[in-house]
């Protein structure tokens, strides 16, 4: 099914490509520069974000969500050629946070599971092991950098349970967590979920002491639509958007008339847009969906 949903969508986008070139070549020898926002005429094509990196090869480059990028394998065969920067601002919003009952972010099993979370460890293996398509964000709720700190020693019940989903949060969990945790006393149990919903009502309920997988505005969102009493304990990394290739290793090698694939759906491609933007492939172009004709002309 994965390799006939391949050849379905690359398929569609090889028509789709043929169809923009068609046109270009019927107006013009060279990419005609659209309006001020895309001076060099690149063909933006909107995909469904699963689909980028499945597509990457028909494309000269794509703007890829770093979970994508994670599942495909992009960050070790074919890391990313420029990512996205963060400020104060964006980073509260694109953090992943652990979440926590109210009322239990000050006992002792989240203060050692914070502590083993905001190491120096867990600061390396996230820069080694994925390459860019993680980053480390180690902040409180408004943004504060958390500085690291000691490891407390267990007392009594030692086990901690923490819900995630696989990647990267339950690696991370296991591979570097779990044993700083164990030099001082304490069992780690990481328990992994495959869905959004699950992790929250199982904390909520007193099934967990922590669960690691979400953003602060999704944990929020949760709390005022399920009546929830959750509470962002820290935060640990982002999954930032990169721009990914096969066939150039520099943003500068990229041609007049290249194709660009951005996810399709509303929040991503605007979060694409502005960061094709920052990095000075567009000039200010409309982050709206809706007005793709403005970039593309």
């Amino acid at each position: 099914m994965k390799n006939i949903t391949k050849v379905l969508a690359c398929g569609i986008l090889a028509l789709g490509l043929a169809a923009c070139g068609a046109k270009q070549e019927s107006e013009s020898e060279t990419p005609a520069e659209t309006a001020g926002c895309n001076p060099n005429g690149y063909q933006i094509t909107p995909l469904e974000a699963a689909q980028l990196p499945l597509s990457l090869p028909d494309l000269d480059a794509g703007v890829i969500n770093g979970n994508y990028a994670l599942e495909s394998g992009l960050n070790t065969s074919n890391p990313a050629v420029s990512i996205e920067e963060f400020n104060a601002e964006t980073s509260v919003l694109r953090t992943n946070y652990v979440a926590v009952r109210e009322g239990t972010e000050d006992s002792l099993k989240i203060k050692a599971l914070v502590a083993a979370l905001t190491s120096g460890e867990v600061n390396d293996y996230i820069s080694s092991t994925y390459k860019g398509s993680v980053i480390p964000s180690f902040i409180d709720e408004n943004g504060k950098e958390v500085a690291s700190s000691s490891i407390p020693e267990a007392d009594g019940d030692n086990v901690i349970s923490v819900g995630a989903t696989a990647v990267p949060h339950a690696e991370i969990l296991k591979d570097v967590v779990k044993g700083l945790l164990e030099k001082h006393g304490w069992e780690l149990d990481v328990v992994e979920y495959t869905d959004y919903v699950q992790p929250n009502t199982a904390l909520e309920a007193g099934d967990l002491d922590a669960n690691y997988f979400q953003t602060l505005g999704y944990m929020n969102n949760e709390n005022a639509s399920r009546g929830l009493h959750l509470k962002a304990a820290v935060g640990v990394h982002i999954e930032p958007m990169g721009i990914y290739s096969e066939k150039v290793t520099s943003l500068s090698d990229l041609k007049p008339g290249a194709s660009i694939g951005v996810p399709n759906d509303t929040d991503n491609y605007g979060r694409a847009i502005q960061l094709l933007n920052d990095l000075g492939l567009l000039k200010d172009a409309p982050l709206d969906p809706e007005k793709i004709k403005e970039i593309n002309g």
